[in-house]
């Protein structure tokens, strides 16, 4: 892979590699808290703040946005 003109490697890969692993592992919990929020209010037939299927959708879209933050981490720090 050719290397990344060090004028466009802030713009890919922002604060660094080692601030989107810590970001990635910050949004797995944080997703991890909504996926368990959305099991314990679907078994207990509650609203807790929103409905069990937005809980659910809203983890997804964490992992998901976890996932892209560990992938540009892992490649900022494969730039170096």
């Amino acid at each position: 892979m050719h290397e990344i003109p060090s004028n466009l490697k802030r713009l890919l890969f922002g604060m660094g590699a080692r601030w989107h692993a810590l970001m990635a592992i910050v949004l797995d919990f944080v997703g991890l808290g909504c996926l368990i929020v959305g099991i314990v209010g679907d078994a207990s037939d509650k609203v807790l703040g929103l409905e069990p299927t937005n809980w659910f959708i809203m983890a997804a879209a964490l992992w998901l946005w976890a996932l892209a933050a560990w992938i540009c981490g892992y490649m900022a720090a494969k730039e170096g």
